[in-house]
């Protein structure tokens, strides 16, 4: 915790706030490279951080529950403490942009929206990974520091984001996205504690999740544009 001007301030949502700033600030320039008003970018964000911030507490929680929640529920609250799932913020804030979308009346594809939302995500999760580091979380079975791997690697996933963003085929960023961070997080899941992980059927969570991104990446990669 931090104290600027009197007011308390905790570092992990400190980091968290600037990694929301600049994944704004990344979606903006990004829509104006590929012709689209930065005002739908700005009228959509809160839709998709609501929803995104939603979905990455839930996850969390639900992986913890037996372990941690079941005996804290006050705790779910505690956003400050640290917990907030990667795949969760990815699926919710997915939907609050597909809710935001449905109800609006703009002729953009929804696949031009989302991958205008992942360009900047990546560098922004670079980012947030400092609030592990802050928080002393996100180390791996042989003490490696795996929120520094994972923010290496998402700034490279982002600067080829960045180096192809401003090919017009809508999906094909969010393609490569979903197949790049499926990876990096395939690679990491073998690296952590195996306490730290939440299993479905033997398999880790995340690998099964990471596997189907990397599958729909790959399709939207390869459909023809329509």
């Amino acid at each position: 915790m931090i104290n600027i001007l009197g007011i308390n301030f905790h570092l992990y949502g400190l980091i968290l706030g600037a990694a929301i700033i600049l994944a704004l600030e990344i979606s903006s320039r990004v829509a104006r490279k590929k012709n689209i008003d930065p005002k739908i970018v700005e009228r959509f964000f809160i839709w998709t951080v609501v929803f995104g911030i939603i979905g990455a507490r839930l996850y969390h929680v639900v992986d913890f529950w037996e372990k941690y929640y079941s005996l804290y529920p006050i705790r779910v609250l505690y956003l400050w403490e640290g917990g907030l799932a990667i795949w969760g913020a990815v699926t919710g804030g997915i939907l609050g942009l597909w809710i935001a979308w449905s109800l609006s009346k703009i002729k953009n594809k929804f696949l031009e929206l989302t991958d205008i939302g992942v360009s900047g995500l990546p560098l922004a999760q670079a980012v947030g990974r400092l609030g592990n580091w802050v928080n002393g979380e996100l180390y791996g079975k042989n003490g490696e520091p795996l929120f520094a791997y994972e923010g290496i690697l998402n700034v490279i996933l982002f600067w080829i984001l960045w180096k192809i963003g401003h090919k017009k085929k809508p999906g094909l960023l969010t393609g490569v996205y979903l197949m790049g961070y499926g990876s990096i997080r395939m690679f990491l899941e073998n690296l952590r504690e195996e306490s730290a992980i939440w299993r479905i059927g033997g398999l880790p969570t995340a690998v099964i999740i990471s596997g189907m991104a990397i599958l729909l990446g790959v399709y939207l990669i390869l459909r023809k544009r329509s």
